[in-house]
C-alpha cells in the first residue's frame, strides 16, 4: 500500500470525506416483535421502540394505516397474529398506506437512501394465511420534503405475483434525492393490489442508506492543515 504522501490531492481529500461517510448502513428498521393486540388500537400499533436508528431523530415508535385511494380513511387490525401488523384492508378495496417522519439528527450532514426491504406476509379476511394464485401486488415508497413537496415515488413497476404465503420485497432507492438539513422528510410506504381478494400484513422493514456525518471540528482543522500543507510543497 502506498504511503499517504504518494497520493495525489484528490485522491487524499476523497479519504479523508469516506472517512466521515457510513455506506450501507440501516437508517431505520422494526421487525414488530413487540407488538401484540394490546398494542393495536384503532388504526395505530404501537411498539416501544426501533430496532435500529442511525443518523435520524427517532420517529414515533408508532405507525397508522389508512386507505391508500384517500390518505385520510382509516383502516384497522385482524389482530389476529402478534408481531406483525396485520391490517385489515382489503388490496382491491384500496390497500394501506402509513407514514414516519425522516428528520435528521445533530451529527449527520446527508443521507442517501439506497433501498427498503419489506418482510410481509399474504392474509385473508380473518387475518390468516391466504394462497397466492390469480393475486398480484404493488409495494411504493414516496418521499416528501416540508418545503420541497413530493421528490418521488419508488414503486415495483406494477402489481407482481407472490412467491410464497410469507415474502419479501425490495426497492431500490437510489434514484432519489439526499436527505438534508434544510428540510425535514416524511416518507410514504403502501401497499396495493388486484386480482381476488387478500391482505397484506407487514412483518418488518428495513430502511439502508448511506449516512455523512458532520465532520467534527478536529478533522475539519485537519482539513485545512492538510490542504495547506499539501498546497506548500505544490510550488
Amino acid at each position: 500500500m502506498k504511503p499517504l504522501r504518494h497520493l495525489s490531492t484528490p485522491v487524499f481529500f476523497s479519504l479523508l470525506l469516506t472517512a466521515h461517510t457510513l455506506p450501507g448502513a440501516i437508517v431505520l428498521a422494526d421487525a414488530f416483535a413487540d407488538v401484540g393486540d394490546a398494542q393495536k388500537t384503532g388504526n395505530t400499533a404501537t411498539f416501544g421502540s426501533w430496532d435500529t436508528v442511525n443518523g435520524i431523530i427517532a420517529p414515533a415508535a408508532s405507525l397508522s394505516f389508512f386507505d391508500a385511494d384517500d390518505g385520510t380513511t382509516a383502516v384497522g387490525f385482524h389482530s389476529a397474529t402478534d408481531g406483525e401488523l396485520d391490517v385489515n384492508q382489503n388490496m382491491t378495496a384500496g390497500g394501506w398506506v402509513t407514514s414516519f417522519a425522516l428528520v435528521l439528527d445533530g451529527s449527520t450532514s446527508s443521507i442517501d437512501l439506497t433501498s427498503i426491504v419489506f418482510d410481509m406476509r399474504l392474509a385473508n379476511g380473518s387475518g390468516g394465511n391466504n394462497t397466492t394464485g390469480s393475486k398480484q401486488g404493488q409495494m411504493a415508497f414516496r418521499l416528501v420534503g416540508s418545503s420541497s413537496g413530493t421528490l418521488g415515488t419508488i414503486d415495483l413497476g406494477g402489481d407482481q405475483g407472490y412467491p410464497s404465503v410469507e415474502y419479501q420485497r425490495t426497492l431500490d432507492l437510489s434514484s432519489l434525492p439526499s436527505l438534508g438539513t434544510s428540510e425535514t422528510y416524511t416518507a410514504f410506504i403502501s401497499a396495493t393490489g388486484s386480482g381476488f381478494g387478500h391482505h397484506k400484513s407487514l412483518q418488518a422493514f428495513v430502511l439502508n442508506g448511506d449516512i455523512a456525518a458532520v465532520p467534527e471540528p478536529s478533522a475539519t482543522l485537519l482539513l485545512s492543515l492538510t490542504a495547506l500543507g499539501l498546497l506548500r510543497r505544490k510550488r
